[in-house]
């Protein structure tokens, strides 16, 4: 359908921000520097965020709500609500970094709702460790070093990136951070 609206859509050719368009503050955000220092603040916003719901009754809610949600309904809680807040959470992630991805990179367009992107971020989770704060995170690093690396060796490089999705399923369950938690430290988020 993206396609079908090209007066709206611009179809195939998506959006493009011209440089000048592209400021934050009266700062160019052509500048490397600053698109870093904008993009790791809205990572580590975001990191912060998530710690702090983590840690308080909405989080520990969450946490209940998966394990067993027929118990948490028994013990009084709204689980309609809770799940509700936490999609809306999800999606005022997702369409921070989608707005922040525009603004840096000055392009958005049809190839973006592919479904590349939308199962990128799962095998991101699946290999970092779903139930972590920092699992996502650390799946991310991985995979684009292995496609890095294995992407110089061949160009079915995708297939290291399944065959170490199916490992790591095999051999860490709980994905890279979760087996970290497991074995090692505790206490990590």
């Amino acid at each position: 359908t993206i396609l079908y609206f090209g007066a709206y859509t611009r179809g195939d050719e998506g959006f493009v921000l011209q440089t000048a368009e592209r400021t934050i503050f009266g700062q160019p955000l052509s500048n490397p520097d600053l698109r870093f220092w904008l993009a790791f603040a809205l990572f580590a916003a975001a990191t912060l965020i998530t710690l702090a719901i983590t840690r308080r009754p909405l989080g520990k809610t969450l946490v209940a709500i998966r394990e067993n949600e027929a118990r948490a309904q028994m013990l009084g809680y709204n689980t309609f609500i809770n799940k509700w807040t936490a999609v809306i959470l999800s999606g005022t992630f997702s369409a921070a970094s989608g707005a922040a991805y525009g603004l840096l990179f000055g392009y958005v367009g049809a190839s973006f709702a592919s479904v590349q992107y939308s199962i990128f971020p799962l095998l991101w989770v699946l290999l970092g460790g779903a139930g972590t704060v920092i699992g996502p995170f650390i799946g991310t690093l991985f995979m684009f070093y292995l496609i890095d690396f294995s992407s110089g060796l061949t160009t079915a490089y995708m297939l290291f990136a399944g065959v170490a999705l199916v490992l790591l399923t095999l051999f860490a369950p709980h994905g890279i951070a979760g087996e970290i938690r497991r074995r090692i430290v505790r206490s990590l988020p």
